[in-house]
């Protein structure tokens, strides 16, 4: 895309960490943002917020695992804004057994996380993809993932539903410029960002949620250290809305947002290269 002003974004997560990150930094360019999350409360408030500031924005409660969630999210952000142009499946959650193996997560986390962090992403594109292309205006996709979607480590449902975004995103890619498509896609990787995402449990589904699911008292250790670590140390959200904004008006489809996170990409492919086993991952950053 060549220019930003005046075209609509829609943005789920929309509420907080990165999602708001994106909505501010296109807001602040003209653009219009339809902000979409499942957070009812904080959706409110953060939309309200920039509507005082003078931004054009249209909040949407949402559940991005639901294809009829999303798919009346398409029909709403229509009927307000008209073509969409920029859409952002970026809702995610960290759920999953922290601490436990691989085959030790429980079928509701599985359900959870890759409800939210992978069918969200599937959702989007089924519900979007074809109206941005039929009206034939630039456009642009971004997908969430993370640089543990390119890295490798101990099992998780998150890391492996993060590794499916970005092959997904890949995919969209190739099947984009085989159409002829005026819209071009980016994997957005972050490493560390100053998001409450380590806190995600506070929006799971009752339905997925079991005696089971709990954490003990170690990992809720864990994740309390986490989460402090992300707040104190992580990139701002609006740092990587930025970014985000320069990967769509560069045609970006690779970014991550740490450099030095690239070390971990480099040792996976190394390994994959030379025939070699996995190695241990590098440190987050």
């Amino acid at each position: 895309m060549k220019a930003l002003e005046g075209r609509t974004a829609v943005v789920t997560g929309a509420a907080s960490g990165i999602g708001l990150g994106m909505t501010e930094a296109f807001a602040s360019r003209g653009m219009k943002v339809v902000m979409a999350d499942v957070e009812e409360a904080a959706l409110l408030r953060e939309a309200d917020r920039l509507t005082r500031a003078n931004f054009e924005v249209d909040p949407q409660l949402v559940d991005v695992a639901s294809l009829a969630s999303v798919e009346r999210l398409a029909d709403a952000a229509e009927a307000r804004f008209g073509h969409v142009h920029v859409l952002c499946n970026n809702a995610g959650v960290s759920g999953g057994g922290g601490g436990r193996p691989i085959w030790a997560q429980t079928g509701n986390d599985w359900d959870w996380v890759m409800g939210v962090n992978f069918w969200g992403v599937v959702n989007g594109l089924k519900a979007f993809v074809p109206r941005m292309l039929a009206h034939g205006d630039e456009g642009h996709v971004v997908n969430t993932s993370s640089i543990l979607g390119l890295t490798t480590g101990p099992g998780s449902v998150y890391g492996v539903s993060k590794h499916a975004v970005a092959r997904l995103t890949e995919g969209l890619w190739y099947d984009l410029k085989a159409a002829n498509a005026a819209i071009n896609a980016t994997v957005l990787c972050p490493g560390m960002i100053a998001t409450n995402i380590i806190t995600s449990a506070r929006n799971r589904p009752d339905p997925l949620t079991g005696a089971e699911d709990e954490p003990d008292e170690v990992q809720r250790a864990a994740r309390a250290a986490m989460d402090a670590r992300f707040r104190a140390e992580g990139m701002s959200p609006r740092e990587v809305g930025e970014k985000v904004v320069q990967a769509i008006l560069d045609e970006q489809f690779y970014l991550l947002t740490h450099a030095a996170n690239m070390e971990g990409v480099k040792r996976r492919f190394d390994a994959i290269l030379n025939v070699r086993n996995p190695t241990p991952p590098a440190p987050l950053i």
